[in-house]
């Protein structure tokens, strides 16, 4: 069998950035996410194949239908769970209303636990696994006005040292990623025009020692360390790739 990735949230920024290093690797790359045209887009970029899963991942009768019919696939060897869809919103304690605090633990955290508590069966079965949760630095420093999501991505961290020490026994690893300033779409100056876009970075330049924001690029070649066999004594990690951001 082939040695497969599923990758969450694929259809741009971190997420097709992963898929498409997992692919010069020799994987075969599932891209979850609900932009269908965008995951296409991606796909065709994957020099070792590629299965689109189009779903909103929030419908748990749709995930569990997509998750289904990867986990019976004879074909492939799914070694790799990339854990990276996300939303990120900013909003103090005090204006965050209960919707917002939910929609943030559903997204960046609930539907994680959904996918994992489905993969773990599989792992089992199959000798073992890698998990690569997508937190942030902010779930290690976290900074006002982002109460809630960085709240999701500390309890982020702390399940992956949790799934790291359930797993274990099972030749199934957990890691964390946290990404500093990252320019993905998650951001709003990501979409600026350009003369403005310019403008944000410059001034976000001093946020961190290396003088500048990273790029999907270099956070998808440390997801694709720790979910491969090049991380394999490695699990229980939060890998903080953010040009020493938590430094400043």
């Amino acid at each position: 069998m082939k040695k497969a990735a599923l990758i969450t949230g694929a259809s741009s920024g971190i997420g097709a950035a992963t898929a498409i290093e997992f692919s010069k690797n020799g994987y075969f790359v599932y891209l979850m996410g609900r932009n269908k045209e965008r995951l296409e887009e991606v796909a065709m970029r994957c020099r070792s194949g590629a299965s689109l899963m189009s779903c909103d991942m929030t419908d748990t009768k749709a995930l569990d239908k997509r998750l289904s019919e990867m986990l019976t696939n004879k074909a492939h060897r799914i070694e790799v769970l990339v854990n990276n869809a996300g939303i990120f919103e900013r909003h103090t304690t005090e204006t965050g209303t209960d919707e917002i605090w939910m929609k943030q633990f559903e997204v960046n955290m609930l539907i994680p636990v959904r996918i994992v508590r489905a993969f773990f069966p599989y792992f089992k079965t199959h000798g073992g696994g890698s998990i690569v949760n997508v937190s942030s630095t902010l779930g290690i420093k976290p900074a006002a006005g982002t109460s809630a999501y960085s709240a999701v991505k500390a309890a982020m961290i702390n399940w992956t040292q949790c799934l790291a020490q359930e797993g274990g026994p099972y030749k199934i690893r957990a890691n964390a990623i946290c990404p500093g300033i990252v320019d993905t779409p998650i951001h709003q100056f990501h979409s600026l025009p350009e003369a403005e876009k310019n403008k944000a970075l410059e001034s976000m330049q001093n946020l961190q020692p290396l003088g500048r924001i990273g790029t999907p690029d270099e956070i998808a070649k440390s997801i694709y360390f720790l979910g491969s066999d090049l991380s394999s004594w490695t699990t229980g990690a939060a890998l903080a790739i953010d040009g020493g951001i938590n430094l400043a």
